[in-house]
């Protein structure tokens, strides 16, 4: 076993990891603003959130591991069930960006995917993602997990187990990321027209 310069350099670097520290405590900090923010926007929604959904708080969680780098989500609004999810997630990831990301699954992605379908155009016009990847867990860009929405997506839309729509801003637009989150938010919920009749429906089976 050997040290390369480079490692052995970074094992020597203490300052490195002390702004690390600082500046992950500003990301917090921001996320914190942006939690405030969507907490202030959804004060004044009519949209009728599942039954359970996390409305107050809000979690902030930290790791040191996606794909061995740091990162940072909050997740607000949120529901996770063993039977539904619903949630939107704002994500730091070091190096690479921020991106906020709606998660449906089990009974809200019933409900609500005949309206993503219907509003296909709007979601291209927005640059808007979509993921396509096996897993609800992964959140690189890299084409086997999130591609760009387009006019083809409309099958895909009516047979996924789940959906995530997704767009990400690049670090150096830090400041804009209040903003953007619940602007982000405030479109999606636009589109997630409640089906009612579908909604009652399947009430009426579960009784």
């Amino acid at each position: 076993m050997n040290l390369s310069k480079k490692e052995l350099a970074v094992l020597e670097n203490t300052d490195f990891l002390l702004t690390k520290g600082e500046a992950l405590k500003k990301i917090r900090a921001l996320l914190v603003l942006t939690r405030q923010e969507l907490t202030k926007s959804l004060s004044t929604s009519s949209f009728r959130f599942p039954k359970g959904m996390e409305l107050t708080k809000g979690k902030i969680s930290r790791g040191e591991n996606y794909q061995k780098l740091p990162y940072l989500v909050l997740d607000y609004p949120g529901l996770f069930t063993i039977e539904s999810i619903f949630a939107f997630r704002v994500m730091f990831w070091w190096g690479h960006f921020f991106s906020a990301t709606l998660h449906l699954q089990g009974m809200p992605l019933a409900q609500h995917r005949s309206s993503i379908s219907e509003n296909l155009d709007g979601l291209i016009s927005r640059n808007v993602f979509i993921g396509v990847g096996d897993s609800p867990w992964h959140y690189h860009y890299e084409q086997d997990n999130y591609v760009p929405v387009n006019g083809s997506h409309r099958d895909l839309i009516n047979n996924l187990s789940f959906i995530k729509l997704s767009r990400k801003l690049e670090l150096k637009n830090w400041r804009e990321v209040p903003s953007f989150s619940v602007d982000f938010l405030h479109y999606l919920l636009s589109v997630l027209k409640p089906d009612l009749t579908r909604s009652l429906s399947h009430s009426q089976n579960d009784g």
